[in-house]
């Protein structure tokens, strides 16, 4: 959630439309919405991102693990649109995935992809690099 705290989309609306792909594995949180720290609310939905005509309707999507050729296929229809893309397990980053995340144990990371961003749209507030600096607390 804190990174759509940092974006900021070429048309700006009251709430953010969150997208989460059917198949991702640490979605929870994300299905239950929320505020951001900027006030706006977060409408979060599962979908198969593929096969689901809502999907066009997303400011942002939220994909889990999923093969090479899906993963093409899905970033090819949103590459140069204003629809932030968060990834799990993308760990070339190299594709459309804005944000691609890196899971282990307690801790969170994520590698940035700078050239879709740019093809977005989408401005993202340049202190988003410092989440990625974070350590998780030790126990």
């Amino acid at each position: 959630m804190s990174l759509l705290s940092y974006a900021r989309w070429p048309e700006e609306r009251e709430s953010v439309r969150l997208c989460v792909d059917s198949g991702a594995r640490y979605a929870g949180k994300l299905l239950e919405g929320g505020t951001l720290s900027t006030g706006r609310l977060v409408e979060a939905r599962r979908v198969d991102m593929l096969a689901d005509p809502l999907a066009g309707a997303c400011d942002a999507l939220y994909i889990g693990t999923m093969d090479e050729a899906r993963r093409r296929r899905l970033t090819a229809t949103y590459v140069g649109k204003p629809v932030l893309v968060i990834a799990e397990e993308d760990f070339e980053c190299e594709g459309g995935s804005m944000f691609c995340l890196s899971i282990r144990e307690n801790q969170v990371s994520f590698r940035i992809n700078l050239d879709a961003i740019a093809r977005s749209g989408i401005h993202v507030h340049p202190g988003v690099l410092q989440l990625g600096r974070r350590k998780a607390p030790a126990p």
